[in-house]
């Protein structure tokens, strides 16, 4: 008789797989944090700025607002490692997790998660961000996304055993060799200068998430849900609306400087979200206010 009765799921979702063969062990440089961001600000503006531009603005799009500000102001976080060398990117790339959801009485089994890279953020307003992740997400969740939609299929083909070495040896062409592989219908640059995942959408008030090794990603931001929490302002305790965000970063490229460096910008940008967030300049001009 086994020790555990055990059975194969009949459907596995493709997220599962590549996360199957992204983590083989639990020896990795990560070292894990918090933000806390005071929102109180930001909704003074946020209602009025909905109306004007007609953008649903969530919270990822402010973090990816503010994350941007913060690389181009430290630019050192905004780099990869190559062969134990860093390099850094002459632009900055948001990758925003997207989660499909299942459709039907098997809506667990086909729910899936993808994501998308905003490339050369710094060149946008949030305005700007926020209609072009709606329509990357839209195709996605649609399944009109034909390099999303291939590369899924590709992994429906690939054995378990293999994902792990499909994944470095894609990782090593695309980074270690820095190769353009759409030709083989790998988008370019499909993760980005830095992650973001919206745990909150998701009734999460906040989670961390793990660096994922072949993306060559720096840092992971993890956006919780708004809650109310009781803060001190100058000396007195009042209810405030706090949003969470985990942080997890690679510690060979970032340091203790760096991220309390990058804390106290972003945490400003929401501080003064008038002159940092919703501002009608792409952040390569509104950098110049710091």
């Amino acid at each position: 008789m086994p020790n555990v009765e055990l059975y194969k799921p009949k459907r596995v979702p493709t997220f599962r797989k590549i996360a199957m063969g992204t983590w083989t062990s639990a020896k990795d440089p990560s070292v894990y944090g918090s933000i806390e961001v005071d929102m109180t600000e930001v909704y003074k503006y946020l209602p009025a700025y909905q109306e004007k531009t007609g953008c649903k603005v969530t919270p990822a799009h402010l973090v990816g607002r503010a994350i941007t500000l913060c690389m181009l102001r430290r630019p050192e976080i905004n780099g990869m490692i190559r062969s134990g060398t860093i390099y850094l990117r002459k632009h900055a790339a948001l990758f925003f997790q997207v989660n499909i959801p299942g459709d039907g009485p098997k809506s667990i089994e086909k729910a899936n998660l993808a994501g998308t890279v905003i490339h050369e953020a710094e060149k946008l307003t949030l305005q700007g961000l926020c209609q072009v992740l709606k329509e990357k997400a839209n195709r996605i969740k649609q399944g009109q996304d034909a390099e999303i939609k291939r590369n899924m299929d590709m992994f429906k083909l690939i054995p378990w055993s293999l994902t792990t070495l499909y994944l470095n040896f894609i990782s090593w062409l695309m980074y270690g060799l820095n190769l353009d592989l759409r030709f083989l219908g790998v988008p370019k640059d499909p993760f980005g200068s830095i992650m973001i995942t919206n745990v909150g959408s998701l009734g999460i008030d906040m989670a961390w998430a793990p660096l994922v090794p072949y993306s060559r990603v720096p840092a992971l931001l993890t956006v919780g849900g708004v809650t109310d929490k009781a803060l001190v302002i100058d000396g007195k305790i009042e209810a405030r609306k706090v949003l969470p965000i985990g942080v997890t970063f690679d510690h060979r490229l970032i340091d203790g400087v760096h991220a309390a460096q990058m804390a106290k910008d972003f945490k400003r940008c929401f501080a003064e979200p008038e002159l940092f967030l919703f501002d009608d300049k792409p952040v390569t001009e509104v950098v110049k206010l710091f």
